[in-house]
């Protein structure tokens, strides 16, 4: 009998429990996993279901997918089922979820592991897997076009995003020295520019910071396995997300890398019908950026000095949510 955790439409889990095969209620949601292995070599791992599956028999899918049993985060959910239907260790330390899909009776998290597995070594779990390769792309493109791929609706954001070498992976208490020392690097120059001693992050302790590392989701923004930035968001309110902060090394902005970063982060989160922000009034190339990204400056302001006046803006519309299929 498998037990799933029951959450709500602000993906908060509440008290209830379901077992699979009874009918859910309306209102109800529960967990759920896709997990893509691709190697060093940018080839992915796809797994070929049995012939008596129900739904998309005989045919081609990702490396695994499941849903989350009872007490498991998604993470914990995604080594378990990789491990059952493979008979592998996933390498978390790789990973990062790319997306997470909001479909009628639950949530998606889509993750990415990077991990030379070779395909000797799988022990296929035989009411599940039938057969497993690596494959290209272009030859999992192929397979969708002859029908013998599961025919995702995500795959060219998918494949997009893996192109773009950009990923954001959660930050650790390891991480912080290294990311308190890249937020001075980021915010000294408007420290110089504004002599902002109120609210600039210049004059955080690391004390400070390594709390606010624990408050919310923290993530190193890489590009091409380099530190290039951070960003700090986190729930306001049921539904309600906060864009903290964004972080990005000044040789790496101008780049679109900020607004790849925001709408990934919109994706992460399909729960949230509106984000929130707060910018520099003077730094106009930041609130042109947010405005182009469907931000909307509201009349909340606070003068911080007369060089500098912070604004509030709100997004409602444009939210980069991936459409279930």
């Amino acid at each position: 009998m498998e037990v799933w955790d029951i959450y709500n439409e602000n993906r908060e889990k509440t008290k209830k429990t379901h077992i699979r095969g009874d009918e859910m209620q309306e209102g109800d949601f529960h967990q759920v996993i896709h997990v893509w292995i691709m190697n060093a070599s940018g080839q992915f791992l796809i797994q070929q279901r049995q012939p008596w599956k129900k739904g998309w028999a005989n045919m081609w899918d990702c490396a695994a997918a499941g849903s989350a049993l009872a007490g498991e985060t998604s993470e914990m959910a995604a080594i378990r089922e990789v491990k059952e239907e493979l008979g592998i260790d996933l390498e978390m330390s790789t990973s990062e979820i790319l997306f997470t899909i909001k479909f009628e009776r639950g949530f998606d998290d889509h993750f990415l592991v990077i991990q030379d597995i070779n395909i000797e070594d799988l022990s296929l779990q035989y009411e599940e897997v039938a057969d497993a390769k690596w494959a290209t792309m272009e030859e999992i493109q192929d397979l969708v076009q002859t029908g013998e791929f599961i025919p995702y609706h995500i795959l060219d954001t998918l494949f997009t995003m893996i192109q773009s070498k950009i990923s954001l992976r959660k930050a650790t208490a390891k991480d912080a020295e290294v990311l308190f020392e890249l937020q001075r690097k980021v915010f000294e120059p408007l420290y110089e520019k504004y002599q902002d001693h109120e609210t600039t992050p210049v004059n955080q302790t690391f004390d400070r910071f390594k709390e606010r590392l624990k408050t919310g989701n923290f993530f190193k923004i890489m590009l091409k396995n380099s530190l290039v930035g951070s960003v700090h968001v986190y729930l306001k309110s049921p539904g309600v997300m906060r864009f903290h902060m964004i972080n990005i090394l000044d040789e790496f902005q101008g780049k679109g890398i900020a607004q790849q970063v925001m709408m990934r982060l919109e994706s992460l989160y399909p729960e949230a019908n509106r984000w929130e922000l707060d910018t520099i009034q003077e730094e106009k190339r930041n609130c042109y950026l947010y405005e182009k990204m469907g931000y909307v400056q509201t009349d909340e302001k606070w003068k911080i000095n007369d060089k500098m006046t912070l604004v509030h803006y709100v997004k409602t519309t444009r939210l980069n949510h991936m459409p279930c299929l």
